[in-house]
């Protein structure tokens, strides 16, 4: 067999677009043959996260790096800076250690060089010095304005900040406000409106969600870069009540998006996470951003250490007078459990779900992925309850989600790790836990079956299966789904989330879509996908917070 040195070019680097940053790093110490190949992907996708047991990476080395080889920078297209998301990650501020081996001096003079002719950076900015303090924030402003050619930008932070000088160049960015009398350079500019894709407080690579009540967050900043058109962010709990971030989405109103409504009308998408009940926060950004094509929203409760969630948390009524008419995708998902409770003792959603979702009055809505009660009003799962659902005029994809049933959070739970044996009732609700959720699976088959009736211009269907695989399906049901499908030459696909079913953390957001009925006939029976991050422009991942705290705390049995 081939070493793999002495494979076709063509191949090693096919092989290469799938590896991870640290694999391409040990790739590229293997031989020079091997790392003139890899270069290229090392720098296309850029980790600088400080990851869990507060490890800082050399981003001093990576902003030499691009200052001295203006090739090496023109090849960043993506870039992750600040905190990652998961445990043991301090807050504020970061200095890196002294290096023996590391120029300062060197990385200083091209710092001023790079500097000199950018007005944003007056010759007595702080910035200057923190660059000689070693200091990660520094380093991570001074390569966001270098990057020439960086397209998706990923930040994160928490209250007590890690990334204070990036911060205040995107926010001085703004020129028009009285107190800045700061002007960014037009070579600046043009490279920032490269950046089309923004996320805040969301780590894409764990899946883990940010601690809802330490985490910094103010938009503003964010949206002073000049080009951008899609933004991901997460909200914090407790926004409407912290006053240090005035100006952030808690004053979203008429009067603060006065001067900003230019800057918004370039977004077409946005994901939004959160846990509060902020339909009225968002009211305001949701009106100014004239051309939102997609937008998803993941609405995540953890009642660990505190109360449940709200009556009300999802007023369905409200969302339907609130969201744009300009919307093609809409995407709604609902988490609401307690990580420190057993699969079979998770709250249900009851009350908090309220009111109907009207979507009659969408015309140019043509995908749509919710959960079954948000088109059924039936939080219950309960069979007798007869459906009409309000479907936009233009359905054309519809996607069915398993949220807010028994059957969302159900895993087969790893007793042995447990310091006692379950009880006699805890046992017997596990049992009735698993009778409900395999009856709010079938009711699920009867919901999708009578919602094929009312959507009279569907093409694509998808079904969304349990978490768990024990929960599918029968092949019976999907039997009869797929003619049904295909007499109505509707297309019919099943998606199985994978995270469970591999029992690997890492597939948080992998699917498998497997097309049942294609009347076309463009793709053959059963014919099985592999989907990452995305599928058909809708974020994977969603509502997989509980399973990925179980999945961690090893409570997943695996046989």
């Amino acid at each position: 067999m081939a070493t793999f040195s002495h494979l076709p070019a063509e191949l090693v680097e096919y092989i290469y677009s799938y590896l991870s940053q640290p694999d391409l790093y040990a790739v590229c110490r293997l031989n020079k043959g091997l790392h003139a190949l890899a270069l290229p992907f090392l720098y296309r996708h850029v980790d600088l996260y400080i990851s869990e047991g507060d490890r800082i990476p050399r981003i001093d080395r990576f902003c030499l790096n691009i200052s001295k080889d203006h090739r090496l920078a023109a090849r960043v297209e993506s870039i992750r800076l600040g905190p990652s998301s998961e445990g043991n990650v301090k807050t504020g501020q970061r200095w890196l250690p002294r290096d023996s081996h590391f120029d300062d001096d060197a990385m200083y003079a091209l710092a001023m060089k790079a500097l000199e002719n950018e007005s944003l950076v007056t010759k007595g900015d702080y910035l200057r010095d923190a660059l000689l303090m070693r200091e990660y924030a520094a380093y991570a402003a001074l390569i966001m304005m270098i990057l020439p050619n960086l397209q998706r930008f990923h930040i994160s932070d928490f209250d007590r900040a890690s990334l204070d000088h990036l911060h205040t160049a995107l926010r001085n960015l703004r020129s028009e406000l009285e107190w800045n009398h700061r002007q960014a350079s037009e070579g600046l500019m043009v490279r920032l409106s490269c950046v089309s894709t923004a996320t805040f407080n969301v780590d894409h690579f764990s899946g883990v969600s940010y601690p809802p009540n330490q985490t910094r967050f103010n938009l503003e900043p964010i949206l002073n870069l000049p080009g951008l058109n899609q933004l991901e962010f997460s909200i914090p709990d407790g926004l409407d009540r912290r006053v240090r971030i005035l100006g952030a989405v808690s004053q979203w109103n008429t009067t603060y998006f006065g001067t900003r409504t230019k800057r918004l009308d370039n977004i077409t998408r946005l994901v939004i996470r959160t846990s509060q009940p902020a339909v009225n926060l968002l009211r305001p950004l949701l009106a100014d951003t004239v051309q939102l094509q997609s937008l998803t929203y993941e609405m995540f409760y953890d009642c660990d250490e505190r109360d449940d969630a709200p009556a009300q948390w999802i007023d369905l009524g409200a969302w339907s007078d609130s969201l744009p008419r300009t919307l093609r995708i809409l995407v709604f998902a609902v988490e609401n459990c307690n990580s420190s409770a057993f699969p079979f003792k998770q709250p249900r959603i009851g009350d908090k779900l309220y009111g109907y979702l009207d979507l009659t009055r969408y015309t140019e809505l043509h995908t749509l992925e919710v959960p079954y009660p948000f088109l059924t009003g039936d939080a219950d799962f309960s069979i007798t309850t007869e459906i009409y659902p309000l479907f936009p005029p233009n359905l054309r994809h519809l996607s069915l989600r398993t949220d807010m049933s028994n059957a969302q959070h159900y895993f087969s739970f790893d007793t042995s790790r447990l310091p006692r044996s379950l009880t006699l009732q805890e046992s017997q609700d596990e049992a009735r836990c698993l009778v409900n959720a395999r009856m709010d699976v079938s009711y699920m088959f009867h919901a999708a079956m009578t919602l094929l009736d009312f959507a009279t211009g569907l093409e694509t269907i998808s079904i969304w299966q349990p978490a768990d695989p024990s929960l599918t399906w029968f092949d019976g049901q999907i039997e009869d789904f797929a003619n049904a499908c295909r007499n109505k030459s509707i297309k019919s696909l099943m998606v199985y989330p994978m995270m469970l079913r591999w029992k690997n953390r890492e597939h948080w957001n992998l699917v498998k879509e497997v097309s049942i009925c294609e009347p076309s006939g463009s793709t053959p029976p059963n014919y099985e996908r592999l989907l990452r991050r995305e599928r058909d422009g809708i974020p994977l991942g969603l509502s997989s917070q509980y399973h990925l705290h179980a999945l961690r705390n090893h409570q997943v049995r695996f046989r």
